[in-house]
């Protein structure tokens, strides 16, 4: 057994670079091997044999049915009462819809599952805003926007990812890039609903908050033994 001559991890016999920070493998007291030996580690994440995903989809399905049906027939029985079940059972619609269907899927399809995200959010932010929940006018000038605001972040980052394989830091500093954009654009949107006079103002500290860490991750990505010593501690 070796170890990288760069971060100190321990290393497979077949390995020909550390996993972590990339560094060739040197031993001159090891023979070179007469066949190729099985990677130490698989190259994709590969469920157990045993687990069904479907199974597991139609388990949760089942957890979710049996309380809104029980709410749908007790609003049922207590007409008077208003139109509370609508509220559970749309909220477990969305929950069914952004955890439960990548279960149902063969293999992932990110385009097809944003597409369902957004309209299911979409629709869950309309069903409220039919029933008459909220001041006049606030789907149009406020539910949608951001929601397709939050849609076009998350599409960004689909193809963003999908074009090569990214490090860790630099999908962090992505994603605070998108959470500070959003902050002031969320912001922005809720002062010309309300009227504020202050299109800026709460999402100041969230910016200032995701620039630091911006900064931190950065300069993780620049320095490869420090970027080699946080991902041995956190991902080893």
């Amino acid at each position: 057994m070796s170890y990288c001559v760069n971060c100190g991890v321990e290393l497979d016999d077949s390995a020909k670079a550390c996993a972590l920070c990339g560094a060739p493998v040197l031993n001159p007291y090891l023979d070179e091997p007469e066949q190729e030996l099985p990677a130490p580690y698989p190259d994709r994440l590969v469920l157990p044999e045993g687990a069904n995903r479907r199974y597991i989809a139609f388990i949760v399905s089942m957890v979710l049915l049996i309380p809104n049906l029980v709410c749908g027939v007790a609003n049922l029985l207590m007409l008077g009462s208003g139109l509370w079940s609508v509220y559970v059972v749309s909220a477990s619609l969305l929950f069914w819809v952004l955890f439960i269907v990548p279960f149902l899927m063969e293999r992932p399809r990110p385009h097809l599952l944003w597409l369902l995200d957004t309209l299911a959010g979409a629709l869950y932010a309309l069903l409220f805003y039919v029933i008459g929940w909220g001041q006049r006018g606030w789907f149009l000038r406020l539910g949608l926007p951001l929601i397709l605001g939050l849609s076009a972040m998350a599409l960004f980052m689909i193809l963003w990812l999908g074009r090569k394989r990214r490090d860790w830091p630099h999908v962090s500093i992505a994603a605070l890039l998108e959470i500070a954009l959003y902050a002031v654009y969320a912001d922005v949107l809720f002062s010309l609903f309300f009227h504020t006079g202050m299109p800026v103002r709460y999402s100041l500290l969230i910016v200032v908050c995701c620039l630091a860490l911006m900064a931190f991750f950065i300069a993780v990505a620049r320095n490869k033994r420090l970027r080699a010593w946080l991902s041995r501690k956190f991902f080893y």
